[in-house]
């Protein structure tokens, strides 16, 4: 099992927000913003406000001061619902793309949920690929790629009878190149606890192919990240 300290790992990497900084490429990335889950949660009678757009726009503000990216990639499911996009979720999406191109680049990539992510945005992408990394949404198998960022399994730990959102990452552990895996960047999706996991119960296909024993779980607040050991060393601790 190849493990890597938390030092090589920060000085590569910045984690903050739920929002991954490749130090090197100046390459921001986050993963299942899911605009529109607050208004799906009303219509299954949670009626309180969640101030979806609000959190969302500090949020994204937050992650380009803190590491004013060169390119920002939103890595799929952009919005929450598969089959319509209300007028409430386009404008939360347009002002979240204008506060990154005042800054960067803004590239999005179409995860599982974002059959009307085109057709709202205009140009969207399957896959990103930018000096040795590969940024793809995590819902389809991909072969050919750098190292590999994705999303689409929303991971968390639980610490204490807490849950924390947390990163995952993987020294060689995809056909022989790196792989982390995004955490939700919606503090509102809920997260699926990763501590037990096996590669079988993930939904990605790429982490169904990996030990998910090998992943090192990194959890970020208040600015700081602390990376743990791989998932099998903390499970003979629990």
């Amino acid at each position: 099992m190849s493990v890597v300290s938390e030092a090589d790992l920060l000085r590569r990497f910045g984690f903050f927000k739920g929002a991954l900084y490749v130090q090197d490429i100046g390459l921001c990335v986050v993963s299942d913003v899911h605009i529109g889950l607050a208004e799906a949660l009303y219509r299954q009678g949670l009626h309180f406000p969640l101030h979806e757009e609000e959190t969302l726009l500090e949020r994204f503000e937050a992650v380009l001061d803190r590491f004013e990216p060169e390119v920002f990639v939103l890595d799929g499911d952009v919005f929450h619902s598969f089959d319509r996009v209300s007028r409430g979720a386009r404008e939360t999406l347009s002002k979240v793309v204008a506060a990154i191109r005042a800054e960067c680049e803004a590239v999005l990539v179409r995860g599982s949920h974002d059959t009307m992510l085109q057709a709202v945005a205009g140009n969207v992408v399957d896959r990103y690929d930018r000096n040795g990394y590969t940024v793809v949404h995590g819902d389809r198998a991909v072969d050919d790629h750098g190292t590999l960022i994705i999303g689409h399994d929303h991971p968390t730990i639980e610490i204490d009878m807490a849950r924390f959102p947390c990163f995952l990452y993987g020294r060689g552990v995809a056909q022989g190149r790196d792989l982390i895996v995004m955490p939700a960047f919606n503090p509102l999706s809920p997260g699926v606890t990763v501590n037990y996991a096996k590669g079988r119960d993930f939904l990605s296909p790429v982490l169904r192919r990996v030990d998910a024993g090998t992943l090192q779980p990194v959890v970020e607040a208040d600015g700081e990240a602390v990376v743990f050991p791989p998932l099998a060393g903390l499970r003979r601790f629990a």
